[in-house]
């Protein structure tokens, strides 16, 4: 095997770790993308599938704006 000069296999070291960062940084991104709009795709369809719930007459939302308060004259 021939032997290359220090700066050779120095710059060639470089490139390999450059090569390894930049492909193992865009799968890391890439799977990241993909969890995240998997989750939210679940989400909206649990969304869009349950039906609403009924609001309870009565309820803490609704006390202050079914009472509201005249002044009597």
């Amino acid at each position: 095997m021939a032997k290359y000069a220090w700066y050779t296999r120095l710059s060639d070291t470089l490139h390999r770790l450059t090569v390894l960062t930049l492909v193992g940084g865009s799968l890391y991104m890439s799977g990241g993308l993909v969890y995240t709009l998997y989750m939210n795709g679940r989400r909206y369809e649990d969304k869009v599938t349950t039906p609403p719930q009924k609001q309870i007459e009565g309820s803490a939302s609704n006390d202050g704006e079914s009472k509201s308060t005249t002044p009597a004259n």
